[in-house]
């Protein structure tokens, strides 16, 4: 496995290494394109405020690679946000975490006095964004942090208070990152539109934290809206099967495990139940409407293939067999 050791800083020089290792160059001081003989895709870094930059990633590589980074004398953190479809793996203070992928979490914020690797999947398209954050910036909200994940004892805290916080990107942030998916870094508009992207994505974040803070049990307004889109698709599509529930945290921009535990919290019931208690409400409908000639018909309709089950989970929900509110179609 090849590996390629760098380090990063809020200005464009620490590249240089980097390019230096793989053997390629820096072009305009932000962009870097892999060789062919290591894999497809680029790099692109801009400085976005004084005390904020971006290091922007899109490849695909053909050869195992391990991307080490030093610890060096800049005062930073680093806010990793990995969509990539698939997982891959990225070590902190030598702990393996899996990050990327639907179901598997997919922030990390790291302190640049820690050691960090990150290994992308081989023939795989990996797409990650790194914000680059001064630490003076975050004094406040590190303070807080710090005090409050030690005591749920979720956070790694290190010398001179080092530490790291591994979690989830809200839904809002998922659409912005999948928005740079399909943009090209050698569009002239790329610039203004990342840096504009890494703002959005820190409010997001900070928003959030400060949301849970003062309402701790309670929903942020952006995973309140994910699920009213999730709901919303399941009465979209109430005629046929259930999606999977990694469908929908997906479309959340969550892990399948958070993502049912605040749709409880949203609706008080599951994604499951809730999308059979509305069929069932569709089936009542339609059995005493007269337009059908037998209990099959409406069964098909609504996507079910077992006329038992669908009696039974109608009997559950209203005490009632199916054939006692049908009314046949009389021509």
């Amino acid at each position: 496995m090849k590996k390629i050791f760098h380090y990063y800083s809020l200005t464009p020089e620490w590249q240089y290494k980097f390019a230096e290792h793989i053997n390629t160059e820096v072009i305009d001081d932000k962009i870097i394109i892999f060789p062919e003989k290591i894999g497809k895709g680029q790099s692109y870094f801009t400085q976005v405020t004084p005390g904020i930059s971006v290091v922007f990633i899109d490849i695909s590589l053909n050869i195992p690679l391990k991307i080490c980074r030093e610890v060096s004398n800049n005062d930073l953190y680093i806010f990793h946000f990995d969509l990539s479809e698939q997982v891959n793996l990225i070590k902190i203070n030598n702990e393996d975490y899996e990050i990327g992928s639907y179901d598997k979490l997919d922030l990390a914020i790291i302190d640049n006095q820690i050691e960090s690797s990150y290994k992308p999947v081989v023939n795989e398209r990996t797409f990650a964004v790194r914000i680059l954050v001064d630490k003076n910036l975050l004094t406040s909200f590190i303070a807080k942090y710090t005090s409050k994940e030690r005591k749920s004892q979720k956070q790694k805290v290190y010398k001179k208070g080092a530490f790291y916080h591994y979690g989830n990107i809200d839904s809002n942030s998922t659409l912005l990152l999948q928005s740079l998916k399909s943009k090209s870094i050698h569009d002239i508009s790329f610039d203004t539109y990342i840096k504009g992207t890494t703002l959005k994505l820190l409010g997001n974040f900070f928003g959030r934290f400060y949301d849970l803070e003062n309402n701790p049990n309670s929903l942020t307004k952006a995973e309140s809206e994910a699920m009213n889109v999730t709901k919303d698709f399941l009465l979209e599509n109430i005629y046929g099967p259930f999606p999977s529930i990694l469908f929908l945290a997906t479309m959340a921009g969550m892990s399948e495990s958070k993502y049912k535990i605040a749709f409880k919290k949203c609706f008080n019931t599951t994604p499951n139940n809730f999308f059979i208690k509305e069929k069932m409400n569709i089936a009542r409908e339609m059995l005493k409407s007269g337009k059908f000639h037998t209990l099959t018909e409406i069964i098909y309709e609504l996507n079910y293939s077992k006329l038992s089950y669908f009696s039974s989970k109608y009997h559950e929900l209203f005490n009632r067999k199916p054939m006692e509110d049908f009314v046949k179609k009389s021509h």
